[in-house]
């Protein structure tokens, strides 16, 4: 039985995936296949960050503080004494648990609301189109600081503030797609079969516009942990006692000249991630559009 089901399971992926033009362009990528691979090193050690994680990230040891790289600390120790290596790893998990947890519910919620109003038209278009516009015309960062003042801290808090600062720019993007997409030819023939507007909606619209949203929410997942850094860098969304980036690098930066590390590692953390969301939303959008293939290539020059 085991055998049968491993049978089956290849011989689906070589029907449904081997054989698809997007996985042809994909392997044309090398570049694009070494940013996955590291993007699922990042899931991992963020899943697996207290297992990694060598000591406790909030122990801290007065007597051996703002140490250099050792075998002990593989990144040395902050101003506290606190392991820095198992600071960043925690932190890691801190930004990935916010920024996907927000990307996955603002892609529901943009997905739902923009599909609706470009497939319904009329005055519901025009009135959801109206209060995307009210979101969109307030820069996220800005909308988010606008809305700390009425949130306390937490992580939850965080999650719901950034979900409400995002979801208008998914919706915008769904809208536009099913507006174009709603005129297509079996559109129209399965509204002259009768078929209801939900099941229209949910069977072939939504499945024939979502990876215009994928890409921007793949994007999305970079620009929502530079935006958790930001908020923690100013001391504004979660608390001091959880490990965040943007909050080591504002505790480091009086120690900067002696211990550089304490701003340098977490800085680099967040470069590296956010690269690595945005190389892989412009990869997917090239190997699902032919005609920008490999226009983003790393190795094109």
């Amino acid at each position: 039985m085991i055998e049968l089901g491993i049978e089956t399971w290849i011989n689906f992926w070589k029907s449904n995936v081997c054989e698809t033009d997007w996985y042809y362009r994909l392997r044309q990528r090398p570049d694009l296949q070494i940013v996955f691979v590291l993007l699922v090193v990042v899931l991992s050690v963020s899943i697996f960050a207290p297992i990694i994680s060598p000591h406790d990230p909030a122990v801290q040891d007065l007597y051996g503080k703002n140490q250099w790289m050792s075998a002990d600390h593989w990144f040395g120790t902050d101003y506290l004494g606190r392991d820095l290596f198992s600071r960043v790893v925690c932190g890691l998990q801190t930004s990935m648990t916010i920024a996907v947890t927000t990307i996955a519910t603002t892609f529901v919620i943009g997905t739902m609301i923009g599909s609706y109003a470009g497939y319904k038209g009329g005055w519901v278009d025009n009135v959801i189109s109206r209060v995307i516009d009210v979101f969109l015309a307030f820069p996220s960062i800005i909308l988010a600081l606008a809305l700390v003042t009425f949130l306390d801290s937490g992580i939850l808090n965080m999650i719901l503030m950034l979900v409400i600062a995002q979801w208008a720019s998914f919706a915008r993007l769904m809208r536009g797609q099913v507006l174009v997409e709603k005129n297509a030819e079996y559109i129209l023939s399965a509204c002259a079969a009768g078929l209801p507007g939900w099941w229209i909606l949910i069977k072939h619209l939504i499945p024939n516009c979502i990876m215009s949203v994928v890409v921007l929410a793949t994007l999305e997942l970079g620009h929502v942990i530079l935006t958790i850094s930001t908020l923690s860098f100013l001391g504004l969304g979660l608390s001091p006692s959880i490990p965040e980036w943007g909050s080591m690098i504002n505790a480091g930066l009086d120690s900067m000249r002696t211990a550089p590390l304490n701003v340098v590692v977490p800085g680099l953390s967040i470069t590296t991630v956010a690269l690595l969301f945005n190389l892989a939303g412009e990869g997917i959008r090239d190997i699902i559009d032919p005609g920008t293939d490999a226009e983003g290539s790393l190795w094109t020059f």
